[in-house]
């Protein structure tokens, strides 16, 4: 018999957490006036919602996952990767690995729960999407603890 446990017990985001990050985003984004993909992935990066705001780029619904499966797989946020190894990871994961700004961690209480991932925006605009949807996120999930 194995002496280390054969499960894990670990906390992670449900839709209706995703839906919070997901509408504070939209609002954002349409607040600076910057149509944006946005994703909310659980800590293993499996895709929980997204949505696109009218006028993002067909193309950044990709992009979005992957910041956010990025930001969750690192438990960090995206873009921080040296240029060269995060080009390299990028072609290597086939595009699964994103090093472009805009994805973040949801970390409560220093657990990883999952991240969320904006683009089409520039990367400001991108990064304070992300922030309103993860911090939104964060408010209610300390409200409700």
């Amino acid at each position: 018999m194995p002496s280390q446990s054969l499960v894990q017990s670990k906390q992670q985001l449900t839709y209706a957490a995703a839906a919070i990050a997901i509408e504070a985003a939209v609002a954002k984004s349409r607040a600076i006036d910057a149509p944006e993909c946005i994703a909310v992935v659980d800590a293993g990066g499996n895709l929980l919602a997204f949505a696109r705001v009218e006028g993002a780029a067909v193309l950044a619904r990709d992009p979005a996952i992957a910041k956010a499966a990025t930001s969750a797989s690192i438990g960090a946020p995206t873009g921080g990767i040296p240029f060269e190894f995060g080009a390299n990871l990028g072609f290597a994961s086939h595009g699964g690995i994103a090093n472009l700004g805009g994805g973040f961690p949801i970390i409560f209480r220093g657990e990883l729960l999952g991240a969320i991932g904006v683009g089409s925006g520039t990367t400001e605009q991108d990064v304070a999407v992300a922030e309103a949807g993860r911090d939104a996120l964060l408010a209610a999930l300390a409200t409700s603890a």
